[in-house]
């Protein structure tokens, strides 16, 4: 016999729901037939597939220790090569700086242990930052940035603060700031405004009159007549959003491999070394947020604004 106590971050959700996430490698027939077949119960009495569970609630559960272990996930911890770039943390949140060319979530098996949500869960584990008792729980990062694209991630690190996070990023109740070099001169701050649909086969978006609207606000920070440094703010968040609507402002991210202007992206690379497009998410606002209020009229800024700086100044003097 198994017994669970139910942690807060398990709680308030239904049994068969906590089931399927706690015994990810059980087949849900398996799940539901030992439910009919009286074979847990919560507090004493005959567990449901419909009762919803509460913190503190005790489950037992009379299955043998062999199935218990080869139908629950093993919580892998997983080496990052480089130290975590924590820009900040609390019981609640933690904001990492994302480097260029590593995945924000796993995209195949092949992945795994080499993206940033293993590594921000690995880092919790290891240093005890999470609830050891949470079953069915996992920390996860709210926004999504480009394996290429480097900067700000957001990872919620209990139950609550991830329903917070993500009703405020459905809301538009958090500011996403980027910085990055385009092609051409640009005098005036301007609108992006596009309806794209995406291109599966090839892994870009492009123009669609009944697809998806974006927009995206571009300000112009500085320029040396040949190429401009710009801040982007999201005002909708699409992948390759800001990437798409610079090229079609006739303005493509220097070193961007799909939208940006290959003769360009060859001086720049050989210039700076760089790969792929110059593109960080530099900055977080957090705007009258519900449940993480202490959070409301906060910002965060990378860490990476020096590297940046660095490499539009090469640009500016050299190209």
């Amino acid at each position: 016999m198994i017994e669970v106590t139910v942690s807060k971050n398990d709680s308030n959700q239904r049994f068969d729901r906590y089931l399927k996430k706690l015994f990810v490698n059980a087949q849900l027939s398996v799940i539901y037939k030992n439910i009919r077949k009286k074979n847990f119960k919560i507090n004493g009495k005959r567990a449901h597939k419909d009762d919803v569970l509460k913190e503190n609630d005790i489950i037992k559960m009379y299955i043998t220790d062999k199935d218990y272990k080869k139908w629950t996930y093993d919580k892998k911890v997983y080496e990052f090569k480089e130290k975590l770039n924590i820009v900040y943390e609390d019981d609640n949140i933690i904001i990492m700086d994302k480097p260029s060319g590593v995945l924000t979530h796993s995209a195949s098996k092949k992945d795994y242990g080499n993206n940033m949500v293993d590594y921000m869960i690995s880092y919790l584990y290891k240093e005890k930052k999470v609830n050891p008792k949470d079953k069915t729980f996992i920390p996860a990062v709210v926004n999504r940035l480009d394996r290429n694209t480097s900067g700000l991630l957001i990872g919620a690190k209990n139950h609550d603060s991830l329903i917070a996070l993500n009703e405020a990023i459905r809301k538009r109740k958090i500011d996403k700031f980027y910085l990055t070099l385009v092609k051409g001169k640009v005098e005036d701050d301007f609108e992006a405004k596009f309806n794209i649909t995406k291109n599966e086969n090839k892994n870009k978006i492009k123009k669609s009159k009944n697809g998806t609207t974006i927009l995206t606000d571009f300000k112009v920070l500085s320029t040396n007549g040949k190429f401009s440094e710009l801040e982007c703010k999201l005002i909708t968040g699409k992948t390759h959003q800001i990437r798409f609507s610079l090229k079609n402002s006739n303005h493509p991210i220097l070193g961007d491999p799909k939208y940006g202007d290959l003769n360009i992206n060859k001086m720049f690379s050989q210039l700076t070394g760089e790969k792929s497009q110059i593109l960080l998410a530099y900055k977080l606002k957090f705007n009258y947020m519900d449940g993480l209020e202490y959070l409301n009229g906060k910002e965060f800024i990378s860490n990476s604004i020096d590297r940046f700086n660095k490499i539009r100044d090469e640009v500016y003097n050299e190209l």
